[in-house]
């Protein structure tokens, strides 16, 4: 009898830890950072006649339908497929890829807003600190995978006969089909991008930082390219803590100050200098905009004009890749592209 006691005594008391243990993943800020940015994750698949499809994934950095990837994942290719996490099957284009930095720009046409992911700084960086990564690997869409950063500033030769320099070196399992998909910190933001694998190892994978890749978006995607709009901001990403800031460091506005925190352009929030740009996109040449701005503990609002600049629309109607680098000794070379062929 006092078994029979015991063992219900220990059901009972299972049945009721469970609910408690289940709340307790619900909290984890692991399980609560995949909950948050996972739709903002796709899959990304070239067809090749006669072959299987090249399988990559992808990260939306604008709710309009921008998604960043590697170069290597598009395969140079200008349409290609892309799913969202949802299943939803969209048909993509390649608006600019670059050989070297092994990054490209897509383009698709959701028809709703999608979920876009905020670049974080490589000032967000800390060794040893977790990180995750989500992705296609061989074709399994959503695939997480948790680990640390092991290193930063790693160097490494790609197969494409690239160097790849400020690298980050993480022990989050990747394999072919992660490559393009997020590396992703516990305060939901995308610190890198991830390109490859060590061969013959296991957990040694590697991650484009999220500032190169946010100088690559500005670059090729700005209010200048897009919309023909000289805005006269200089700007550059702050990091303090877990804060990230867009600070003005010059401006052609007499409203504005050096060192005043940039909080919104328009009605959009901006959190990286890349958001200045795509907030200003569907502005026009001699508009006025109104900025919210953090001056010495204060929120201000400052209303600037809009000037203008030729090479409207210019970037969103050409498909441009950069020149592959002179050939190497592709021999050499110890690591592979996460992408499945």
């Amino acid at each position: 009898m006092r078994h029979t006691q015991s063992f219900c005594a220990a059901l009972l008391a299972a049945v009721l830890l469970v609910p408690s243990v289940q709340a307790q993943d619900r909290d984890d800020p692991i399980v609560k950072a995949v909950e948050q940015t996972i739709d903002g994750v796709v899959a990304i698949r070239v067809p090749r006649p006669g072959e299987r499809d090249s399988i990559g994934s992808g990260v939306i950095v604008d709710e309009r339908g921008l998604i960043v990837t590697n170069r290597h994942v598009t395969l140079g290719k200008r349409f290609l497929n892309v799913r969202l996490n949802d299943g939803t099957e969209l048909k993509g284009e390649t608006l600019f890829a670059d050989y070297a930095l092994d990054l490209a720009v897509v383009k698709v046409e959701p028809g709703k807003a999608l979920q876009a992911l905020r670049l974080g700084s490589k000032d967000d960086l800390k060794l040893a600190e977790q990180v995750i990564a989500i992705g296609s690997p061989f074709g399994y869409d959503g695939t997480v995978s948790v680990g640390r950063i092991s290193a930063l500033n790693r160097q490494i030769h790609m197969p494409n006969d690239a160097m790849m320099k400020g690298l980050i070196q993480h022990s989050a399992a990747i394999n072919p089909g992660n490559s393009g998909g997020p590396l992703i910190n516990i305060n939901k933001k995308v610190i890198g991008i991830n390109v490859a694998m060590r061969d013959g190892a296991q957990n040694i994978a590697f991650a484009i930082n999220a500032t190169t890749v946010t100088e690559y978006l500005k670059k090729n995607l700005n209010a200048k390219q897009i919309a023909g709009i000289e805005h006269g901001l200089q700007v550059t990403d702050k990091v303090e803590k877990t804060k990230q800031t867009v600070v003005v460091q010059n401006a052609a506005h007499d409203a504005l100050k050096a060192g005043d925190e940039l909080v919104a352009v328009g009605s959009m929030d901006v959190a990286n200098s890349f958001d200045v740009e795509r907030a200003l996109w569907q502005k026009k040449p001699g508009q006025q905009v109104e900025l919210r701005v953090c001056r010495q503990g204060k929120e201000l609002a400052v209303t600037v004009t809009l000037g203008s600049s030729p090479g409207a629309g210019q970037a969103a109607a050409v498909f441009f890749e950069t020149a592959a680098p002179p050939s190497r000794n592709a021999g050499q070379t110890n690591v592979t592209s996460a992408n499945q062929r």
